[in-house]
């Protein structure tokens, strides 16, 4: 009896999602943008390995040119196929990220979860940088934004995003966790677990800078320690 109590604890312990532990890709900026499904920049802006800040090695350097909307990559590659992402599956998305300028009055993306094609969800998740603050954002069917997270953002410091977001078509059966510098996050709703539709046709990770309808800025976003996993200690 005792055993069984303990083993019932042991299973409440452990992360949301039930998952064996697998890194499924390590997205280095050292291999080159060849690590990702493809780019979604447009001239003259670039997606660029650097040599990275404040103890960082070679990292992605994304820079938005004024007059265009995006730079972005789009997808990834695992051994050199584009990784098919699929409904019902946990994924854990882990990286770093710096930005040049938190422009006031700007409200730009650095990383999304976009659908393709004929969604009826254009982007099930998303992040916003604006007035400061670094902004989770779940969007439901219908495009009704609903912001489920915020942090206060400064210019030129690293963070470390930990993204794990269960895909399902079902809004009572997708969900999403975060961890932001190592720390899990609560939501709004008072919960580290967002509950609601993740899935559409289909689904894929963009890093970089989408600036929304506005292209007077030019943004930058550095990108390091890409990876992708099926826990959370795959990507910490």
């Amino acid at each position: 009896m005792f055993a069984v109590a303990a083993a019932a604890v042991a299973v409440l312990a452990a992360n949301t999602w039930s998952a064996e532990a697998s890194e499924v890709w390590n997205g280095d900026a050292s291999q080159g943008t060849k690590v990702f499904g493809n780019l979604d920049c447009a001239s003259p802006g670039s997606v660029t390995p650097v040599a990275g800040t404040d103890g960082h090695g070679t990292v992605f350097r994304y820079t938005k040119a004024v007059g265009v909307y995006r730079c972005e990559s789009r997808g990834i590659r695992v051994d050199g196929s584009r990784y098919q992402f699929a409904d019902s599956h946990t994924y854990w998305f882990g990286w770093q990220q710096r930005f040049a300028v938190v422009p006031t009055g700007s409200d730009w993306v650095p990383w999304q979860w976009k659908s393709y094609p004929d969604a009826e969800q254009d982007y099930p998740l998303l992040m916003t940088v604006s007035d400061g603050k670094l902004n989770l954002v779940y969007v439901g069917p219908g495009q009704g934004w609903k912001y489920i997270w915020s942090k206060p953002v400064t210019a030129y410091d690293w963070n470390r995003v930990a993204i794990g977001i269960h895909t399902s078509s079902s809004a009572s059966a997708g969900s999403v966790e975060l961890y932001y510098n190592g720390v899990r996050q609560t939501f709004t709703n008072g919960s580290t677990n967002y509950t609601g539709r993740t899935w559409d046709s289909a689904n894929e990770p963009k890093w970089g800078v989408y600036d929304r309808g506005d292209t007077t800025h030019l943004l930058t976003n550095w990108v390091d320690g890409l990876k992708l996993g099926t826990t959370y200690a795959d990507v910490s």
